[in-house]
């Protein structure tokens, strides 16, 4: 599963590796850059219930496979895209694609792992987007400067296709029944259930906590290259190397934050919520951060942005897999990510909107950062911690 999440955010977190290039190519503003990650976020905020239904339904193996392989076609079409907005509309089809991948990899983690493991395993498994977001970082610019963004483009769709294959060949379910029988199937339910799902008690700090660091996060990736270059004065090829350490953080923090929450009597939710502070405090530092930072220091404070604005998935994934039915686990998960969704739409063309009215990245960064820490603060799980 790992390795299906990897190949499938090589080329949505690519989107942010691409950024320059497309902003280059297109004469882009900071909210048409953002567009890009808008367009392939929206199709999942109405299909992944959906795809989390299908997973509860028929489980994750042939899902996650035509997921992966309606990404292939959609990155491949967007590399022979004639314009911007044929470029737009490819990569929402390839949201829905993508929207396989995340309730799928939940149901198989927590089918095969107890409680007690599921942090760590999900943190692995999660880790396997900013792995994918690294491994972007690293290709796409280049691939992009030398055969143009066509080429990264047609890159990505290999990389999707082979993922696909990779799973449905590999992927069994686990041997000892441990995922509970299903419910007869209820197409009401599949139109009424997101609503249903989302207005339970405890998916509520859920919500607080995942729309504002999922915002910060793919906002952040969307726009890094372009503030390198603009607020540092660093070229696109370092402003890479950055986004490639923000998201190798992330990988740290996704296992890191995941392991400590299976080890902690404390909420996993206490542990996104440090995640939301800290990343709210980055923001803060970032944009008063003199043009001529040492790239050493600028590196590292990108490094820790990446372990707690992107590593806090791991544990985050890992509370939904405890707190909702074991029946509905999958609709649970595409529900909350359905909803996080919402803020992955809107907040990068909002900064990149903000940065262009305002010439400069300080309000851009520093209104996520102060909705980052209202909201962890609503984000307070209710009730004692729950046991080992």
């Amino acid at each position: 599963m790992t390795s299906a999440q990897l190949t499938a955010s090589f080329a949505t977190q690519g989107l942010g590796a691409l950024s320059g290039a497309m902003h280059d190519a297109f004469a882009l503003s900071g909210a048409g850059v953002g567009l890009m990650v808008t367009a392939v976020g929206l199709a999942p905020v109405f299909s992944l219930f959906a795809m989390g239904h299908l997973v509860d339904r028929h489980g994750e193996r042939w899902v996650v496979a035509a997921g992966s392989l309606v990404m292939t076609a959609s990155l491949a079409a967007t590399s022979m895209a004639p314009g911007y907005a044929v470029v737009l509309a490819c990569l929402f089809v390839a949201g829905i694609g993508y929207s396989t991948v995340q309730p799928g990899g939940s149901k198989s983690v927590s089918s095969w792992f107890p409680s007690g493991r599921r942090g760590v395993a999900m943190g692995v498994r999660q880790a396997g987007l900013p792995i994918g977001g690294a491994a972007a970082a690293a290709v796409l610019p280049a691939v992009a400067h030398t055969l143009g963004w066509q080429a990264a483009f047609a890159v990505t769709a290999t990389v999707a296709l082979a993922g696909g294959v990779v799973f449905a060949l590999a992927y069994r379910p686990p041997p000892d029944g441990r995922q509970a029988p299903q419910p007869p199937p209820d197409r009401a339910r599949l139109l009424t259930g997101p609503v249903r799902t989302l207005r339970q008690p405890w998916m509520r700090p859920i919500l607080w906590s995942g729309m504002p660091l999922v915002g910060t996060q793919f906002a952040v990736t969307a726009h890094l290259m372009l503030f390198a270059r603009d607020h540092f004065h660093r070229p696109l090829a370092e402003g890479a190397v950055l986004l490639t350490l923000l998201q190798i953080g992330g990988v740290t923090g996704r296992v890191a934050l995941a392991y400590v929450s299976d080890r902690t009597r404390r909420s996993r939710l206490s542990i996104v919520r440090i995640g939301m502070v800290c990343s709210a405090l980055l923001l803060v530092l970032l944009p008063v951060l003199p043009a001529r930072t040492p790239f050493g220091l600028l590196a590292a404070a990108t490094v820790v942005l990446g372990f707690f604005a992107i590593g806090w998935y791991g544990p985050w994934v890992a509370h939904i897999a405890d707190a909702a039915p074991t029946h509905g686990i999958g609709r649970a998960t595409g529900g909350a990510m359905a909803a996080n969704q919402i803020a992955v739409i809107a907040a990068p063309p909002l900064l990149g909107l903000l940065r262009d009215s305002s010439g400069s990245y300080l309000i851009a960064w520093w209104i996520p950062a102060a909705i980052t820490l209202a909201c962890a603060v609503k984000a307070a799980p209710p009730g004692r911690p729950r046991p080992r």
